[in-house]
């Protein structure tokens, strides 16, 4: 199972386009691999991050993950998978996003 959260969110130097992607750890069962693309305005991956791990499960990693990019609208929903684990009753799309602008 692979999963996929993206994010657009405000650093110091500007706009900061990511995509956090879930995969099974190949080493440890009880893991997932974490990797973090940086990503054009598009949010198309442009290079690889970094690549981390975790012990929480693909669901209860992005469901957390998600609940705190929507508390800051930085979920971007129309580019992650599994929508059954956004936040209830919130959506935005690139599209909504570059609309609010």
């Amino acid at each position: 199972m692979t999963a996929v959260t993206s994010i657009i969110t405000t650093i110091p130097t500007g706009i900061k386009y990511l995509q956090i992607v879930t995969q099974p750890y190949p080493e440890d069962e009880n893991k997932i691999a974490v990797l973090f693309y940086e990503c054009n305005h598009l949010l198309e991956p442009t290079s690889k991050v970094d690549i981390g791990s975790d012990e929480r499960d693909h669901e209860t990693y992005h469901k957390e993950l998600r609940k705190a990019a929507a508390e800051k609208n930085e979920l971007i929903t129309s580019h992650s998978t599994d929508p059954e684990w956004n936040p209830e009753n919130y959506v935005l799309t690139l599209d909504q996003y570059y609309g609010s602008m």
